[in-house]
């Protein structure tokens, strides 16, 4: 009896275990943030800030989102590497809080 109790507590484990998500997705860091307005029309590839072009990740928050922004808007990006990179790509953008 003592055995099957065991191996059942084992089991149960092991499961718990192979559920939890990865620790990575946690601690991964957003490279830096961007504000600035809006200078040309987005489009689904990429933003253009402050005359700058930014690079839009798919699958990201921001491939949906860039829809909802115009010419003029004031937006905060959220880069996925340093802004010093000359491939920087943004995975959200958010109207910027005032404007």
């Amino acid at each position: 009896m003592k055995h099957g109790k065991l191996w059942l507590a084992m089991a149960a484990s092991v499961i718990g275990l192979a559920l939890q998500p990865p620790t990575g997705w946690a601690t991964q860091a957003v490279g830096a943030k961007v504000t600035g307005q809006v200078t040309a029309t987005p489009s689904g590839v990429q933003i253009e800030v402050d005359h700058h072009v930014y690079h839009i990740k798919a699958n990201t928050p921001a491939a949906k989102a860039y829809r909802n922004f115009y010419n003029g808007d004031t937006v905060d990006l959220m880069l996925e590497h340093a802004a010093t990179l000359s491939e920087s790509t943004v995975v959200s953008i958010v109207k910027h809080t005032g404007s």
